[in-house]
């Protein structure tokens, strides 16, 4: 049944801030600690309550190229606010409330264009005030316009508020992560259409083990069918998985896991960590030891990959989260139990990579969304029920940029290589990763390296290279110099006369250093001088040297001459002290 509610409830009035440097957000000085990268990058003191954990808060809702962050939650008197980050800080465009009833919270947020016209628009859902429901918004920088509300079937008491395209119409829908046990129920989530400017009810779904409440939703493939699901946090019922059936417009479900024992489920997220295309389902436990665990689909059910307690830290209610929090394209975990935990496939299991200690109360929300407009991730979290209301973001800040090692293959020959070449180049980033690897051979352009490269021409040659991490960070270029010539280094003439002479001209094209040599006499009667050996310690092109051997004896004998690699032969007639006719 579809349904619609348009009563429009007052909205109290709202409180807009100019984007100056006098309205910043009073926060803590952020201050950078040795965490693999990470640093705090702004955090601010809310008071009362703190805030709720508002799903999907972020996105450029007024055009103007910046993104806006929506807070809020029970903070004094419970109020919503609009961020954005200017001028290095967090800035508050817009703040206002629902009038009436004892905290007015926005007890959930999300953001998607639900009429398709390319420009976002807010949800807020409310808890405690004189009108709870969801609201729509749009805000243009300047003037809050409310667009719809709906208070109706399925709405009892609102944990949270969600968007994605379950019915898989080309359109976002709004899911409502309700609690029935707070009112008169059933319904445990329900899905809201947007139809000519208004919400519309298409389905709800009970759980079946339990009538508590729903804290938070969430969608992937969490199944590898194709089609994405929404899966469903029960507190006392467990976490399932809800698949659109087109045929009954309504979901068929599946628990993931309803094995908590007596732990309630708040916190969910979804994605894929470990690398291999199938997502993983994040949960985290409210009471007992604070639990953080993982699921994943084995092809025929979800079974548990991971756990982690954490005794003594705060509950684990909604502050998980799943997403590329350090931007190195793979997503990590993120758990809040009091600090912040940042949770990665190592490649052979899950690992915490990072520890944020600033926070340590009880967390409502865990975000990785880009604050801050820069087109990277950061990550973000809220206390609640504490005694500071904290909200804090961090930013992962590599700076340090990739190393690449160049490597050469072929056969040398001293210094010098007598065959093709092999290039191939290795680039390593222990922060964010590398992004891409450049090359140059010689005088040639620049080009992105993908595979080895194999240099053929004789002559001297140059290889210039450096690597670019995901963080944007650029390795100095590097250049690694060798040498191909495969016709003779050398020129080897072995001269006769008083005893044998080898004349050693280097006829390559570049300096030859430590080049070991021999001469050596065999044959006939030698009463002295059968070899000797040395090292010319540096031969420059063109340059020669002559190497002599002094040698008594009688009768024919094979003179050889060598120079590294190279040998030269000849024959000859020993004389006393002389060699005679040597050829």
């Amino acid at each position: 049944m579809l349904m619609i509610c348009a009563a429009f409830p007052a909205l109290a009035a709202g409180t807009r801030l100019a984007p100056a440097s006098g309205n910043a957000v009073d926060s803590q000085t952020p201050r950078s600690v040795d965490r693999e990268g990470w640093a705090l990058q702004w955090s601010h003191n809310y008071g009362g309550n703190g805030h709720s954990q508002l799903a999907q808060p972020v996105g450029d809702l007024d055009d103007d190229g910046v993104n806006e962050v929506i807070v809020g939650g029970y903070e004094s008197n419970g109020i919503c606010r609009i961020l954005s980050y200017v001028g290095g800080t967090y800035v508050q465009e817009y703040s206002w409330a629902v009038s009436g009833g004892s905290y007015h919270a926005p007890s959930g947020a999300c953001i998607a264009d639900l009429d398709g016209d390319g420009t976002l628009e807010l949800m807020v859902s409310w808890a405690y005030s004189g009108a709870d429901g969801v609201y729509a918004y749009h805000w243009d920088g300047t003037t809050l316009t409310q667009l719809d509300y709906y208070y109706g079937t399925g709405v009892d008491f609102i944990f949270d508020i969600y968007s994605c395209d379950y019915n898989f119409d080309g359109s976002p829908e709004v899911l409502i992560a309700n609690a029935p046990d707070m009112g008169t129920g059933p319904y445990t989530v329900t899905g809201l259409q947007w139809i000519g400017g208004h919400f519309h009810r298409q389905a709800s779904w009970t759980c079946p083990t339990s009538q508590s409440e729903c804290p938070m939703v969430w969608s992937g493939d969490v199944d590898d069918d194709g089609a994405l699901e929404v899966v469903a946090d029960v507190a006392s019922g467990g976490t399932w998985s809800l698949s659109w059936n087109s045929g009954t417009t309504s979901w068929d479900a599946v628990p993931v896991w309803t094995s908590y024992g007596s732990n309630t489920v708040y916190g969910i997220g979804i994605g894929d960590i470990d690398g291999d295309h199938t997502p993983e389902i994040g949960t985290g436990t409210n009471d007992g030891t604070p639990t953080a665990f993982l699921f994943e689909w084995d092809g025929d059910a979800f079974q548990k990959v991971w756990q982690q307690s954490w005794s003594g830290a705060e509950p684990i209610i909604e502050a998980i989260a799943i997403g590329d929090a350090d931007n190195d394209g793979h997503n990590e975990l993120c758990v809040g139990g009091g600090n912040v935990h940042v949770i990665g496939w190592n490649g052979t299991g899950y690992a915490i990579e990072a520890t944020f200690t600033e926070s340590t109360g009880e967390e409502a929300g865990m975000n990785i969304c880009d604050f801050d407009t820069d087109g990277l991730n950061e990550v973000k979290t809220c206390e609640i029920l504490s005694a500071t209301g904290y909200e804090y973001i961090w930013k992962y800040t590599d700076q340090t940029p990739p190393v690449t090692v160049c490597t050469l293959d072929g056969t040398m020959d001293g210094t010098v290589y007598i065959s093709n070449v092999t290039v191939t180049l290795t680039a390593t980033d222990a922060g964010s990763g590398v992004d891409y690897t450049m090359i140059k051979v010689d005088n040639e352009s620049w080009s992105q390296y993908g595979s080895s490269v194999i240099v053929t021409d004789d002559g001297n040659h140059v290889i210039s290279y450096y690597s670019v991490d995901k963080m944007g960070n650029v390795e100095a270029t590097k250049q690694t110099p060798f040498t191909i010539w495969r016709h003779p280094l050398f020129d080897i003439k072995l001269k006769g006369g008083i005893g044998v002479t080898m004349k050693v001209t280097n006829v390559g094209v570049s300096n030859q250093t430590m080049l070991s040599w021999t001469i050596a006499v065999n044959g006939g009667l030698i009463l002295r001088g059968e070899g000797k050996s040395g090292t010319i310690t540096m031969l420059a092109p063109g340059e020669t040297v002559n190497e002599k051997l002094t040698v008594v004896g009688f009768g024919k004998t094979t003179v050889t001459g060598s120079v590294g690699a190279y040998t030269q032969n000849a024959t000859g007639f020993m004389f006393l002290f002389f060699v005679l006719g040597v050829k």
